[in-house]
């Protein structure tokens, strides 16, 4: 009976002879193994306590990087009036509700303390924690900021409401220069 489909019993004896442990045994590398770039375990730890050293006086600097950039922003922003305070506003409703592209673009660019604010406001709207967490460590800069907010809210109601006025005079407009027509299919004109 074949051991294997296709092999006769005579055939098996030379290939059990080529498996042998000892076969096996020499196949293997005993190479010493080289490894680059190994730390001990004291080392890794005292380059871990080192790094920690080292960041320890970042964050406080950083907050008060945030600090002064947001308290320099509602500073720009509260000192606008009139026509500038409205256009900003207008740019700030561009920037962070309707999300125009453009207008992001020009505000990274833009150098101007006047974008500088608006990107603040941008990052403020999206939800960036850093710049949220500076209005609230500092009470009296949120009261400031709701406040202008506030007001641009006010501002952009009040040219909504303008806007929609317009858009009604004219649909009276255009119904009033409209020609009727009767029933039989004549125009009727108010011109005699």
């Amino acid at each position: 009976m074949p051991a294997k489909p296709g092999l006769a019993a005579e055939q098996i004896d030379p290939l059990a002879e080529d498996l042998t442990a000892a076969r096996f045994e020499k196949s293997v590398s005993r190479r010493r193994l080289q490894k680059s770039g190994t730390v001990t375990v004291g080392e890794k730890v005292k380059r871990k306590l080192q790094r920690r050293e080292e960041a320890s006086g970042r964050n406080p600097e950083r907050r008060q990087q945030y600090d002064r950039s947001a308290a320099l922003a509602i500073g720009i922003l509260a000192s606008l009036r009139d026509d500038r305070l409205v256009d900003v506003v207008r740019r700030a409703d561009l920037l962070c509700n309707q999300r125009n592209v453009d207008e992001f673009k020009r505000v990274l660019r833009s150098r101007d303390p006047v974008d500088c604010a608006l990107h603040f406001l941008y990052l403020v709207a999206s939800g960036s924690a850093f710049q949220i967490d500076a209005l609230r460590r500092n009470q009296e800069l949120a009261k400031r900021f709701d406040a202008w907010v506030g007001k641009a809210n006010r501002i952009l109601e009040r040219g909504r409401r303008a806007e929609e006025k317009k858009l009604r005079e004219k649909q009276m407009v255009r119904k009033k220069l409209k020609p009727s027509r009767r029933p039989g299919g004549a125009v009727i004109s108010d011109q005699h």
